[in-house]
């Protein structure tokens, strides 16, 4: 995956999207913690794997494995694919940084709800 250019989380988180995408004929909301190194005892973040990149590419692929012969296709594949994992990675760079926004929202969640 690497020698491809792609980072390996984003690639499976991807996979992942794909597959999830095959099984219930839609994206549903998936995502993975990111350690947030900069706090004192470090915080988590929530990443979420859903993006309007993503969406693109599981659309593009289809529902059900079709093997292109198409080279345009293929390469129309592989390109977003290649968005997708970079806009995951740039998401995860961001959240590890203590950029994320759902920890945020929760907390505000919790100061109206409680």
């Amino acid at each position: 995956m690497k020698k491809a250019g792609f980072s390996p989380d984003a690639y499976v988180q991807m996979a992942i999207q794909l597959a999830t995408f095959r099984l219930f004929g839609k994206q549903v909301g998936t995502y993975e913690s990111t350690q947030v190194r900069p706090f004192l005892h470090g915080r988590t973040e929530t990443t979420r794997s859903v993006s309007l990149a993503s969406a693109a590419f599981v659309k593009r692929m289809g529902l059900r494995s079709i093997h292109d012969d198409d080279t345009e296709a293929r390469n129309e594949k592989l390109s977003l694919l290649r968005e997708a994992a970079t806009q995951h990675s740039e998401y995860t760079r961001q959240a590890a940084r203590g950029m994320g926004v759902d920890r945020h929202l929760m907390g505000l969640f919790m100061l109206v709800d409680g």
